[in-house]
């Protein structure tokens, strides 16, 4: 009896938990519903896979991005990037890699225009408590139709906070992160800032291959800001 009664009030527990989080949810999703009839909010789609090559230092990297003007249509940019990772220890992980985007101005006049881009970075990772900190710095070159050669910096500081967990490889967390992105050269009427990334967001562990987040994350430039729903998936799989 003892035990049944422990077993009810863990059963009970996880219930009132699940429905607390499936309440915050779906708040979360009318609240940005509504505030996009009301602003210009952004959707921007992702998939994020790395395959860890077995019984090596090595994984690849590979994701698709649709991001949109408004939340669900008028393509922004289609983003696909990949690399090749080396995992120099448990914190230090280096990555080397390609990125194709095609960006679309707001509107029905699109006026595609193709980049290329080829990118160099180092993440450290650091375990803080319960918390996972990453610092990634990230070094592109970019060839741009009809623009000239440019390069950008990238310092990108992350944070994952637990919040619930199920299971050993299942649970609930808060992620933030702020991304700073610096012009490599000084350019017309431009300057070295070119942009800044502040992201407040919920994921979903579900086990040691795939989680899901969903989050709100506002680009600021030089004058402007632009919010973003952000929905992604992520996949770790070994070949």
């Amino acid at each position: 009896m003892l035990f049944a009664g422990f077993r009810f009030n863990l059963t009970l527990q996880i219930m009132h938990t699940l429905r607390f989080w499936l309440t915050v949810i779906s708040v979360g999703f009318y609240s940005l519903f509504s505030f996009s009839q009301k602003t210009n909010l952004g959707g921007w789609y992702m998939y994020f896979a790395n395959a860890k090559i077995n019984e090596t230092p090595f994984a690849l990297h590979f994701e698709v991005q649709d991001r949109n003007h408004s939340t669900f249509k008028d393509l922004d940019q289609l983003l696909i990037r990949s690399g090749l990772q080396y995992q120099y220890n448990d914190q230090v992980t280096f990555t080397a890699g390609y990125g194709f985007i095609q960006s679309e101005a707001m509107g029905e006049i699109n006026n595609p225009i193709i980049e290329n881009r080829i990118y160099q970075e180092v993440l450290l990772g650091q375990t803080i408590s319960k918390f996972s900190l990453k610092h990634r710095f990230r070094y592109e070159q970019r060839f741009t139709e009809g623009v000239d050669f440019r390069t950008r910096y990238r310092y990108s500081l992350s944070l994952n906070v637990p919040l619930y967990r199920f299971q050993e490889h299942r649970n609930v967390y808060a992620s933030v992160y702020n991304e700073l992105f610096i012009n490599g050269e000084k350019q017309p009427e431009k300057p070295l800032f070119d942009r800044n990334r502040l992201y407040l967001g919920l994921g979903l562990k579900l086990n040691q291959q795939f989680s899901f987040q969903m989050g709100w994350m506002n680009q600021i430039f030089e004058e402007v800001s632009h919010p973003k729903l952000m929905v992604s998936l992520h996949h770790n799989l070994a070949i």
